[in-house]
């Protein structure tokens, strides 16, 4: 009869171990173990700044903002200029519609470190979204899109404007508009980070929603995104998004230029004024 448990194995012994361990789990999506990993550094060390932080993003990925706010607040009463839990809680104010309190967060990240990239990307977008808004152009006739064929893994083709607006969804959704919408200001974001970074305009895009792969492909007009599994690989995916995108381009009746033959063999190339961007 065995009278103790031995240890784990593989259980972390130091709070270095545990949060290396942990963050990669959380790059892979592995959520539960890197939860777990972040709880042993914790026991190992409860006032660990870094283990508070990591457990906030691990909170974001799980869809749990209070618990991420929790976090990130520990880590400012301990730290009150700490940059990454300022923008931390930015983009949770975006995300819950106080676009006044991410604006405040974003410049006292900024007053303490101002060439923080993230807090100021975001911060001009924040600027782009409140200048009074152009007369909008003249709706185009909503595509056929019913007429498009999506590929067999294909979830939803979204059709829309890169203001956010919606042109045609299939198959139809009533939250397509609100897709479009979410679509357009990640794309936003991410276009701003490429431009003060000097790579150029965003043209393709895989957006990672949570529970899909979004290809995106846009010219600053139009944005074209067709979900497919997590699973697909980034070089076809490229391709069908490319597809449909000419072929509603045919539909609006706009002279496009032809998608290429062939899509990058990565999610992420080399930097260039018609590269590929992976969103998260």
């Amino acid at each position: 009869m065995r009278l103790w448990k031995s240890p784990e194995p593989d259980a972390p012994e130091t709070v270095a171990e545990a949060l290396r361990r942990a963050e990669h789990h959380r790059r892979e999506e592995r959520y539960a173990e890197a939860s777990a990993l972040v709880a042993r550094a914790l026991e190992l060390d409860p006032d660990n700044l870094h283990a508070h932080l990591l457990a906030a993003y691990v909170h974001i990925a799980r869809r749990a903002p209070a618990l991420a706010k929790t976090e990130f607040r520990w880590v400012l009463g301990h730290d009150a200029t700490h940059p990454r839990a300022l923008v931390g809680l930015a983009r949770i104010a975006l995300d819950e519609g106080d676009a006044r309190l991410c604006r405040d967060l974003l410049r006292r990240a900024l007053r303490s470190y101002p060439d923080f990239p993230e807090a100021t990307a975001l911060l001009e977008a924040l600027r782009g979204r409140d200048a009074p808004p152009a007369p909008p152009p003249a709706a185009p006739a909503a595509p056929r899109v019913d007429r498009l064929r999506l590929p067999g893994t294909g979830r939803a083709l979204v059709v829309g404007r890169a203001d956010g607006g919606l042109i045609a969804a299939q198959p139809p959704a009533d939250e397509a508009k609100d897709v479009a919408e979410e679509l357009a200001r990640t794309l936003r974001l991410a276009a701003s980070a490429l431009r003060r970074a000097g790579l150029g305009a965003l043209h393709r895009a895989i957006v990672d929603d949570g529970r899909d792969a979004v290809f995106t492909r846009t010219d600053g007009e139009l944005v074209v995104s067709l979900a497919l599994p997590r699973a697909t690989d980034p070089t076809q995916g490229l391709l069908d998004v490319n597809r449909l995108w000419s072929a509603t381009q045919h539909e609006l009746g706009v002279a496009g230029t032809p998608p290429a033959n062939a899509a990058p063999a990565t999610p992420v190339s080399t930097p260039a004024a018609d590269s590929t961007r992976r969103v998260s």
